[in-house]
């Protein structure tokens, strides 16, 4: 609450932390087993082309291979403890039903691919079952699968399924990512969840330590590939799930490369193309890359026969409570303004300005604003408005004005409104001066004026608060209790330590922003100072029964924002001699 008395004179890596099982089962290349074991590498290839009697190029497998996942939950398994699931987007930790994945592998030839293949499996070798755990139904020779919706995530069952409705390579490569490592420079700059950006990339360099190159031209293919015995799979017999397990790349132009260059290939989950994770157990991806963008055939294949390995793990869920938080104060002064040390920095007993107010030599983080210039001012929040040599009292020919201050903290993650409520300055027969109204108006002098407007003019959006004041020699038409204090005492801030704090921040509004009408109370309000009247007020006159807002916003926390408000008013040569006073209340409603 503020007071008046003026007599006239004829204001939140993706990184999974479901630990992202990667168990990385980094297989030995079947060519160094040696040729002892040439029938199963003949078999691992068998189960990527079922056409074929075939087996891979064994002596030039695909080395220091890796999946990572960008979520190790069951497909089943998108929503929070509570069964929310709007806090896991597309590729997070917590999201297994739209997740991503990450092939990183080494090449043994030289040579132009011009296809690559990931074939998902129950099995790293033989016959290719695509993984999963939704049961089948009916008996055998007519099996029936069901497919992965709300039932089976109810049932906590899901099969692994490659979603790929408007498949696209990333367009974002230069400005997202990271050269140096092949991921995105963080978390927040994975392609768009809507696919506008894109949802796979492949990527190459010869040596460790040189920066990724984007391969871009390439086509994203997604079929049912599982196999029994040579031949395809079917769910009538229970040997394939039915749903999309294959996943191949093809470039007509394809891509040149040396031995030992090295490759990743990442596949993001977006709201249209994603990879739904199996519902329990371990399952493996074969790995192939082809000479030819046509025909996937043994013959083609350059290296390959290899697999990687992953594990589905169900996620540890954590719950606790953060309570509602917030602190509120209303001043007239802002003790960031205050110096904290000694008068003459020796004398014992002489308190510095902080002191005097606040009983302490050291700023806080976010320290409330205080009602007075001392800990117990004899008139708390009181202000005084008009000529001082004059006893406080309004002029025709001059506007006069006076400040005050609100801070604000809460957790509330829908943000925060502040309003006032309150009348005009009035006097104690029922004579009001007039006020101004819902729309911003300039000073007038000779006019009956009461409005207010927030004086955090600096700093564009960040509306850092301005301590300048309208004082200058005899142009004395800004009166505040914390007089002559123009900014805020940095050199003490910095001696306090303050400003080491990372959570310390310049007083400023954002990410609160005024209402229209009352963010312009910065600059001059007489046409004698500065550069003429460059400022403008608002006063509802029906606050006092529904409080007007003056300052919101509405999608994140407010972290120690502070207002300075500052009032005017102007009298005209027909207003009724008195003492006005008002009194104007400000209200902070978090929104949760």
């Amino acid at each position: 609450m503020v007071k008046f008395a003026c007599t006239p004179y004829k204001k939140a890596k993706y990184q999974n932390k479901n630990k992202e099982y990667t168990n990385m089962y980094t297989f030995k290349s079947i060519a160094r087993r040696g040729t002892l074991l040439a029938a199963a590498a003949a078999l691992a290839v068998s189960a990527v082309l079922p056409s074929q009697a075939v087996f891979a190029d064994a002596l030039n497998p695909l080395t220091e291979r890796s999946l990572s996942l960008s979520s190790g939950s069951p497909g089943w398994s998108y929503l929070d403890a509570s069964g929310n699931g709007t806090y896991a987007p597309p590729n997070s930790g917590a999201n297994g039903r739209k997740t991503g994945n990450t092939f990183g592998f080494r090449v043994s030839s030289t040579a132009t691919v011009k296809a690559f293949s990931f074939q998902y499996c129950t099995t790293s070798a033989g016959n290719c079952m695509g993984p999963g755990n939704i049961p089948y139904t009916g008996s055998a020779g007519s099996y029936a699968r069901e497919p992965n919706d709300d039932d089976q995530v109810d049932a906590q069952k899901s099969d692994l399924e490659v979603v790929t409705a408007t498949p696209g390579e990333v367009s974002t490569f230069g400005t997202k990512f990271n050269t140096t490592t092949g991921v995105p420079n963080n978390a927040a700059s994975v392609p768009n969840r809507n696919n506008s950006e894109g949802n796979f990339i492949v990527m190459h360099k010869a040596n460790s330590g040189d920066p990724w190159v984007q391969s871009t031209g390439w086509t994203m293919t997604a079929s049912v590939n599982q196999t029994n015995g040579g031949s395809a799979g079917t769910v009538a017999d229970g040997t394939s799930t039915g749903k999309e397990n294959y996943i191949t790349l093809t470039n007509a132009t394809g891509l040149s490369l040396n031995s030992t260059d090295y490759v990743k290939i990442i596949f993001f989950g977006t709201d249209t193309n994603y990879m739904i994770n199996p519902g329990a157990g371990a399952f493996f991806a074969k790995l192939n890359t082809y000479n030819s963008d046509t025909s996937l055939i043994e013959t083609n294949v350059i290296d390959g026969g290899v697999t990687v390995a992953n594990v589905m793990n169900r996620s540890i869920e954590i719950q606790t409570k953060v309570l509602e938080t917030m602190d509120f104060s209303v001043g007239v002064v802002d003790p960031n303004t205050l110096d904290s040390t000694d008068t003459d920095g020796v004398t014992p007993g002489i308190q510095s300005q902080l002191k005097t107010a606040n009983g302490n030599n050291a700023h806080g983080i976010c320290d409330p604003v205080l009602p007075g210039m001392t800990q117990n001012p004899a008139t708390p929040n009181v202000l005084q408005m008009g000529n001082a040599d004059g006893e406080f009292s309004l002029e025709t020919d001059d506007t006069y004005s006076t400040h005050s201050y609100w801070r604000l903290s809460s957790n509330s993650s829908a943000g925060a409104t502040v309003y006032y409520s309150g009348v005009t300055l009035s006097n104690t027969v029922g004579d009001q001066i007039d006020a101004i109204g819902t729309t911003a108006e300039s000073p007038t002098v000779g006019s009956e004026q009461f409005g207010l407007a927030l004086d955090n003019g600096v700093n564009g959006t960040q509306y850092e608060v301005s301590y300048d004041q309208e004082r200058d020699t005899n142009l004395l038409f800004e009166n505040g209790v914390d007089n002559g204090i123009e900014a805020i005492h940095t050199a003490s801030l910095t001696a306090d330590n303050v400003l080491a704090n990372a959570s310390w921040h310049t007083p400023k509004l954002a990410p609160l922003a005024p209402l229209p009408n009352y963010g312009d109370g910065t600059g001059n309000i007489n046409t004698e100072y500065g550069a003429g009247i460059n400022t403008s007020f608002a006063f509802d006159p029906d606050s006092s029964l529904i409080p007007t807002p003056i300052a919101s916003q509405n999608n994140e926390v407010v972290d120690c924002v502070t207002g300075k408000v500052r009032y005017i008013a102007n009298i005209a040569a027909t207003t009724p001699a008195g003492i006005y006073t008002t009194k104007v209340n400000w209200i902070a409603a978090p929104q949760y």
